[in-house]
């Protein structure tokens, strides 16, 4: 099987390359064959390598070492790390690195070798495609990071002259350039699609979306803190027209109606997560591939409540409080409100106010995004199971204790009594929680349409303004929420609750992404640490995030014999369940520290201060040591370089 090239060889094509610690210290590349760029199928062993260096593992690349992507988020609730209290020191941030810019040597050497390769001229504009692609892929995480970075369009060699052995950094706005010249290239030289055994290879669409995704955050005020509308109506084209060449190459947004026990509602979001590029899905556009036996990873055993994992220490991903009121109504409206007074106030305000009815008439993501107490959580193929995370007083011989539903201990159980259900495989038995193949997408179309949407209320052109509605009534129909009167699925009335379009479109990408990794660079990109991004949706510094959760208990003890006994409590029916429950806010306690992200928004306080600044982080100094062309950052100790160009 084809596709499975990727997978078995690149532990073997390591040994193709002489190592190589340092980016700029020249290895003899003599241990390459260039016999095998002119014949596709071999050049293509070659290319599997990038590929295996590229690949973005489950859950999001961990470019910022200090924790994952969701970790960074608001999404969870738990304790804050470093960078998200202010206290990350120089140096944390180490992806620019020598074996980084190896990766990009490799694919330098792979571009210089095709070129001069006797492929048929099909075959060399697909190799070239994908080695274009990666050459972007590779600098714009650094860029994302640092800001401008060398941009290595050739690789060393021993007769290389001085000026490219020890290239200075590219202004952010050059590399920015690049970037949109290597996607160009890739575009115009990749297929439309590639044999349904070789899908994780990119594709022209996939390399389109890319290059919207980036203009994005060049538009985004990480970059463009003077709201420079020329960058906002780039972003806007480019990613007009990945969402037109996502169109003509087949893409679309994946219906999930249908059956769903879990839920409510028939409409399972889950199914996009759950069938493969290669089985029909038309959504994936960038996607890392799983196999059984070849490729796995544990992402279950991970989120999944400890009473049915193999896991000893608490689950990951327990949604806050924040993100399960973020999810809209059924009927698209307004969930909660924001407290411009206390920072830790995230009041619900739908269904009348009543906080015990939190989970009904919910956007239908909300079922397949958040298990709650005493929902239908199907976990190892029993649609009929319920979870359940409530606390109840019983007695032992005659001495009162509390019960947990849950059956384990309480530093077992949720930090904010909810569980991660996105992308959880409900067929798969305990005894292969570790081993998931699951695939991870990194992108798929739903991001270009709200990505098209940002850019157009932001550019403020009414023409465009009509594209943005577009794109999000797509993206809300999709989900199952209804069109209301007008028919914009609740956006109407957003707007008339005081929401701006682009708080709109922010609260969208959150509900819809929510766990595959965009969240914390949406903060990042848009400084909604250190900014409030409208008059409702307020800045997060301030805000304890380990409070943001609750934990459910009986109203009535008379109740108490009911949910002693599992028989008795799953009879109860879903929309009574409120009547049991209270909810009871966890504390934050004295010694929980507040978020502090670090942010200087302009290039002239920038200048102005070497305490650090998260939206660029600082070039590690062993780089700067053999590097002397490569100037730090401002903000950082001894910056002398501006990113904001």
């Amino acid at each position: 099987m084809k596709v499975n090239k990727i997978i078995y060889l690149f532990f073997l094509l390591p040994l193709m390359f002489m190592s190589c610690s340092d980016y700029l210290e020249v290895k003899d590349q003599s241990a390459i064959n260039p016999g095998i760029w002119d014949n596709e199928e071999s050049a293509k062993l070659y290319l599997n390598y990038i590929y295996s260096a590229y690949l973005t593992p489950f859950g999001g690349n961990q470019d910022i070492a200090a924790s994952s992507l969701t970790g960074l988020s608001d999404d969870v609730a738990n304790t804050p790390n470093n960078l998200l209290i202010g206290t990350l020191t120089a140096g944390s941030v180490s992806y620019y690195s020598g074996t980084t810019y190896q990766l990009i040597r490799y694919v330098n050497i792979g571009i210089d070798a095709a070129k001069k390769s006797n492929l048929d001229a099909a075959a060399k504009a697909r190799t070239l495609g994908q080695l274009y692609f990666f050459r972007a892929w590779f600098h714009w995480r650094l860029v994302n990071l640092y800001g401008g970075v060398p941009y290595m369009r050739s690789y060393v060699t021993m007769e290389s002259p001085d000026t490219v052995k020890n290239v200075p950094r590219a202004t952010t706005s050059q590399c920015i350039t690049y970037l949109k010249e290597d996607l160009d290239s890739a575009i115009n030289m990749l297929p439309s699609a590639w044999v349904s055994t070789e899908y994780s290879r990119i594709t022209r669409a996939a390399a389109a979306a890319f290059k919207g995704r980036i203009l994005l955050f060049y538009a985004s005020p990480q970059f463009n803190p003077d709201h420079n509308l020329t960058r906002w109506k780039d972003a806007y084209d480019a990613n007009l027209f990945a969402r037109d060449l996502c169109l003509q190459d087949g893409y679309s947004l994946m219906s999930i109606a249908g059956t769903n026990p879990q839920s409510p509602y028939s409409y399972d979001f889950n199914k996009i997560f759950m069938t493969k590029k290669s089985n029909g899905n038309p959504e994936v556009l960038l996607v890392t591939p799983y196999y059984t036996d070849i490729k796995m990873h544990g992402y279950e055993n991970s989120v999944c409540p400890n009473e049915i994992t193999t896991g000893t220490g608490g689950p990951s991903n327990c949604p806050s409080w924040d993100l399960v009121i973020s999810f809209p109504m059924k009927d698209g409206s307004l969930a909660f409100k924001y407290n411009s007074a206390n920072k830790n106030l995230r009041t619900f305000t739908g269904n009348g106010g009543d906080m015990t009815k939190y989970y009904l008439n919910r956007d239908p993501r909300f079922y397949s995004t958040v298990a709650f107490n005493g929902s239908n959580y199907q976990l190892e193929g029993n649609a009929a199971r319920r979870q359940w995370t409530y606390s109840c007083p019983q007695k032992v011989n005659g001495t009162t204790s509390t019960y947990y539903a849950e059956n384990t201990t309480q530093d077992k159980i949720s930090s904010t009594g909810f569980y991660c259900r996105k992308m959880v495989d409900p067929n798969l038995v305990r005894a292969n929680f570790g081993k998931s193949i699951t695939d991870w997408i990194e992108m798929r179309y739903a991001e270009v349409l709200l990505n098209l949407a940002e850019c157009a209320f932001e550019t403020g052109d009414a023409d465009k303004y009509s594209v943005g509605m577009d794109c999000v009534e797509q993206i809300r129909s999709r989900a199952g929420i209804d069109p209301g009167t007008d028919g914009t699925y609740g956006i109407s009335g957003n707007l008339a609750a005081g929401f701006t379009p682009v708080e709109v479109v922010m609260n969208e990408r959150r509900v819809e992404f929510a766990f595959e990794g965009k969240r914390f660079f949406d903060l990042r990109r848009r400084n909604m640490f250190t900014e409030d991004l409208g008059h409702n949706i307020l800045k997060l510094n301030g805000w304890k995030i380990s409070g943001s959760g609750f934990t459910f208990s009986l109203k009535n003890v008379a109740d108490t014999a009911i949910f002693l006994h599992p028989e008795r409590r799953d009879t109860i029916k879903f929309t009574n369940l409120y009547k049991y429950f209270t909810l009871n806010s966890k504390s934050t306690g004295p010694f929980v520290k507040a978020l502090n992200y670090i942010c200087v928004r302009d290039s002239v306080s920038l200048k102005a201060t070497t305490s650090g600044n998260y939206n660029f982080f600082d070039i590690p100094t062993d780089i700067i040591a053999r590097s002397p062309n490569v100037l730090q950052n401002y903000g950082w100790q001894n910056g002398a370089f501006n990113p904001f160009q």
